[in-house]
């Protein structure tokens, strides 16, 4: 005679709790990384905002060419806040809002926004671009340069 042993079918009920805990140290997990997720896409996001701002300001003085890179041209472009320089050879452009450029006081948490403009040769001028924001109360900078010549 021989026995055969029926099998079972279903799943046990060790088998659903472990399943169960499976899903839960997945869920755990994944609530765990949003606050991080979160913060990344927010220092992300402010630098993005920083960069575009910093490009737009470039773009719009390249844009005027070798004769207007001048601080009295870039005020009445609207490009500098005014043409008194806050340090040698830099301008500020924190509150212009000009429809080419933004806002960077506007866009940008405590953001200011320079202007560096240095005479390399005799056809030739360099223009720096720097934006500075705060982020959880650290100085954050983006920095773009170009140059700018007499064609």
């Amino acid at each position: 005679m021989t026995c055969k042993r029926r099998l079972q079918q279903g799943t046990s009920l060790l088998e659903v709790l472990f399943a169960v805990f499976l899903v839960a140290v997945c869920a755990t997990i994944l609530a765990a990384s949003m606050p991080t997720a979160t913060r990344s896409q927010k220092i992300a996001d402010l630098n993005n905002k920083a960069t575009n701002l910093a490009q737009k300001e470039l773009e719009a003085i390249r844009a005027l060419g070798y004769a207007n890179v001048t601080p009295t041209q870039l005020a009445s472009a609207q490009l500098i806040d005014s043409t008194t320089p806050v340090q040698t050879n830099t301008y500020a452009f924190t509150n212009v809002d000009a429809g080419v450029t933004d806002s960077v006081a506007q866009v940008l948490p405590s953001g200011t926004g320079t202007v560096l403009i240095e005479q390399m040769d005799l056809d030739l001028r360099r223009v720096t671009v720097t934006v500075t924001y705060q982020m959880r109360g650290v100085a954050k900078t983006v920095r773009m340069g170009t140059l700018v010549a007499n064609l």
